[in-house]
């Protein structure tokens, strides 16, 4: 009986829960930015966690990935999907990370990113987050320019 009480609150607990494999990314225009040298790392692969919530109609996210200069980085936060069909959807992203903006400076700062989601399936998505330019927020970068990046993300819920 306890086995049986167990297994139903671990499944509850986890319940729209997905594992998140961070994966590539594409820097665009990245000779115009003088960004990572001309050579940013286009395998951001790491690894989080995400649960979407009934209860709210958030989704909450934490997980590490390897940086544009190929060094690691985090993030946690929360955000919102909003209904396009059953195969797709897009939202918004908040929250904060820690990433390297320089081949010897990182940065922890607050995000808002917009995404499109994918759905192949009701738990296997392909997610793509697009990190603007830092143009558009020349005050929380520290002056330091940044191309606008796409970023893949590959979602297996369990």
């Amino acid at each position: 009986m306890n086995l049986l009480f167990s297994l139903l609150l671990i499944s509850g607990l986890f319940a729209n829960s997905f594992i998140v494999i961070n994966g590539n990314s594409y820097h665009h225009n990245v000779s115009a930015y003088d960004y990572c040298d001309n050579d940013c790392n286009s395998n951001n692969w790491g690894l989080g966690y995400e649960r979407h919530s009934n209860k709210t109609g958030l989704i909450y996210s934490a997980g590490t990935f390897m940086d544009s200069w190929n060094k690691f980085s985090w993030y946690c936060g929360f955000g919102g999907g909003y209904y396009i069909n059953q195969y797709m959807d897009f939202g918004f992203s908040l929250g904060i990370m820690n990433k390297n903006y320089s081949a010897d400076e990182e940065i922890t700062t607050f995000y808002m990113f917009p995404y499109v989601a994918l759905y192949l399936t009701d738990r296997l998505i392909i997610n793509m987050t697009i990190i603007p330019t830092s143009k558009l927020a020349k005050g929380w970068t520290a002056n330091n320019n940044w191309p606008t990046t796409l970023f893949f993300q590959y979602k297996i819920g369990f």
